[in-house]
Formats: C-alpha cells, sequence, structure tokens
C-alpha cells in the first residue's frame, strides 16, 4: 500500500468519519466523505471500505486450519514479509509471523472462556462465541505495522487478506532490511542484564532504527517474542508448538511491568536483558538472513 493510498485510508478511517452500529456492535465507516480521486484509490487497490462478517469461533477456526494446506503461506514466504516489515520497506509484513504461528499449530477445540479473561483460553477469540468485525478496520491497522494476531480474529483478517497479496507476488527483503534487522537483534542481544522491555524500547527509539511509530515498535518485540526469539521469564515459547492464550495472559499476573497503567503485554513483557535472543530459533525462522 502507497502513501498516497494510506492517507486516504487514514480519512477514511478517523474516528470522526465512523458511525456505531448498535445492532451488530461494530463501526461503520462513510466513503461519501472522500473525494471522487480519493474514492478511486479505493477502486484502484480494490479496498472494501466495510468488510463486516459475523464471526462464530467453531466456523473461524475451521476457515483458519483449512489455510493450513494453502501454497502462498509458509515460515519462508512470512518470515521475508516480516523482515521487509522490521526493514520499513513493506510494514504490512509485520503481522505475519505470529499470524501463522497461530494459524498452522491451530486444531479444532469448543470456545470455553479462559478462568480471568474474557476470551477462548486456547485462542483468544472475543468474549462470546460470535461477534460482527469490520475486517477493514482492522486490515488498515496491519497495513499501518500494527500486530493483531494475539486471536484467531485478528489472524483470520490478516491472512486472508495476505493470500491475496502474495498471490499478486511474494515479498523480499531490501538489503537494508536485512540490515536493520541483524541490527535489531544484535541490539537485544548485548542488552544488559537488568534492562526491562519498556527501557529497551526508550532505547530503540533514542536510535531511531526502526521507522515509524511505537506501535510498530511494540507490534515487531512482541511478535520476535510469541514465535521464543525473544525469551520470556515465565514460559518457553516456541516457533514448533503453541501455547494457550490463557497460560500467556495469566504470565502476566506473575510480573510486575504489566500492571496498574502499564500497557505492557505478555510474552514481550516477560522479556529481560540478561534473556537476550535464542539465536537457535532466530536461525531456524529466518535462515540465511541471521549474519551474526
Amino acid at each position: 500500500m502507497d502513501k498516497k493510498s494510506m492517507r486516504v485510508l487514514k480519512k477514511l478511517y478517523q474516528h470522526a468519519n465512523g458511525t456505531y452500529d448498535r445492532e451488530r456492535e461494530v463501526m461503520l465507516y462513510q466513503t461519501d466523505t472522500l473525494t471522487p480521486a480519493e474514492q478511486d484509490v479505493l477502486i484502484t487497490n480494490g479496498w472494501v471500505a466495510n468488510d463486516l462478517k459475523l464471526i462464530r469461533h467453531d466456523d473461524i477456526i475451521q476457515q483458519l486450519i483449512a489455510l493450513q494446506q494453502h501454497s502462498s503461506l509458509s515460515w519462508s514466504t512470512v518470515t521475508q514479509a516480516f523482515i521487509a516489515g522490521v526493514g520499513g520497506s513493506y510494514p504490512r509484513g509485520i503481522s505475519t509471523l505470529a499470524s501463522y504461528h497461530l494459524m498452522i499449530h491451530l486444531q479444532p477445540h469448543a470456545y470455553e472462556e479462559a478462568e480471568r479473561f474474557l476470551a477462548c483460553n486456547v485462542c483468544g477469540f472475543s468474549h462470546s462465541d460470535e461477534c460482527w468485525k469490520n475486517l477493514s478496520n482492522i486490515r488498515y491497522a496491519l497495513h499501518q505495522g500494527y500486530d493483531y494476531s494475539g486471536t484467531s480474529v485478528g489472524t483470520y483478517a490478516d491472512l486472508t487478506e495476505l493470500i491475496g497479496l502474495f498471490e499478486q507476488g511474494h515479498v523480499t527483503p531490501t538489503i537494508e532490511d536485512i540490515t536493520t534487522f541483524n541490527q535489531l537483534l544484535r541490539m537485544l542481544d548485548q542488552a544488559g542484564d537488568e534492562e526491562s522491555p519498556g527501557k529497551f524500547e526508550k532505547r530503540l527509539t533514542a536510535e531511531k532504527l526502526v521507522k515509524g511509530h511505537a506501535g510498530i515498535r511494540r507490534s515487531i518485540l512482541q511478535a520476535l517474542s510469541r514465535v521464543g526469539v525473544l525469551p520470556n521469564q515465565v514460559l518457553s515459547l516456541s516457533p514448533d508448538h503453541w501455547t494457550n492464550n490463557e497460560e500467556i495472559l495469566n504470565g502476566e499476573l506473575l510480573l510486575n511491568n504489566t500492571k496498574g497503567r502499564s500497557d505492557m503485554e505478555m510474552p514481550w513483557a516477560g522479556w529481560q536483558g540478561k534473556l537476550g535472543v535464542n539465536w537457535d530459533i532466530a536461525r531456524k525462522l529466518f535462515g540465511d538472513a541471521i549474519q551474526i
């Protein structure tokens, strides 16, 4: 999505341009506030302003399981897109790593609410077994570089669009993307033993290594944590297995930096400088892109 298209989407999805559908409990966005030229941008990109979908837990799990066989999705294609996201040439790629991880490990399961949280204990589905979602608004956030892979709904919105994008051509990171990605891993690995996630984020911002807003940096670090490239103090996570949403959320109760007004979340919240980088996992996922 080029800068011109993103400016149009920003105008479309600003809060003042939305109306709340009380019956379906979802925001709808008006296209008649856009100029004809801006509406043409949506048409050129094949962008549906309000892709509304009634999502039922069991249905979405079945559909995500069906994607496990899709030829466009693989560790290779998503890790290349992720590196391009880290480097800045393709922010849309940041969400792909953790979304793919959830999708490939999904198994059929019934909605069962976590003991302390209003979400499915396995996949993080919303507080009921069905809900309306505006998938277009989620996908706009993905194009901004945000990570929505913490739940099956976010993963569905992510991967169903990603397949179409990949069918137009897989993403190849630039040399600059790969360099930035390796510099980020080195920063993490060389952190002081007591450096917290919050302090690292401040240092990363000051270094101006990763382009874009704070949400991009947080999304990158969260994604690397979800697949175990960045270890945490509470759980052992890996690209080779799935850890239930409830276990990850319960881990937040054991940490001091997830309480009160903090927006820090597991598993990134559980990282500490002394844990560095799990290079075995990094090399397994990113292969020759690892230059260390």
